[in-house]
């Protein structure tokens, strides 16, 4: 065997070894995206779990929410809460849109939180705050793409309509 029979035979040893390094970098990549995408999921979850559960847990707090929803009259201390429960769902909302255009958010998750915004935003209460105070402290391209999807009349569901005594949810 000569020397440049040895190169040879070294090149392709070499270049074989490069695109296995490659393939396997390839299915690490994808395993790691895959791991930030769940964390993604995660975080949606734990997000809305912890939203809803103040909801769940009081009685004075989801009346709080519902009465602000509607635009009923709120005294100056329920106001604040109200306040403060729409801004934890819009900063939510917030980080979810950066996870979505980010990629780390799926479809199907996105989905659900714009229909989630979409359900907010189209109440009396919900629209009012969005209007006078949350559209100048959030993000402006979250804020764009909320104002292009109020735009875009996408049915969601109605949830003060759905709290009505004649769909058996509440007591009359």
């Amino acid at each position: 065997m000569n020397w440049d029979a040895i190169g040879a035979t070294g090149e392709w040893a070499g270049a074989i070894a490069v695109v296995a390094t490659l393939l396997y970098l390839g299915t690490q990549i994808r395993h790691s995206n895959r791991q930030s995408q769940a964390a993604a999921r995660y975080s949606f979850l734990d997000a809305y779990g912890q939203i809803t559960s103040v909801m769940a847990q009081s009685k004075d707090a989801s009346a709080v929410y519902r009465r602000g929803l509607a635009g009923e009259a709120l005294d100056d201390d329920e106001a604040m809460q109200f306040l403060v429960i729409i801004a934890h769902w819009l900063n939510t909302w917030s980080v979810m849109y950066d996870l979505y255009q980010e990629g780390q958010l799926p479809d199907n998750q996105w989905f659900l939180v714009r229909k989630d915004i979409l359900s907010l935003l189209s109440t009396t209460g919900g629209r009012e705050l969005w209007d006078s105070l949350a559209k100048q402290g959030l993000q402006p391209s979250f804020v764009f793409a909320v104002e292009e999807l109020l735009e875009s009349e996408e049915a969601s569901y109605d949830m003060l309509r759905n709290l009505s005594p004649k769909n058996g949810l509440v007591e009359p």
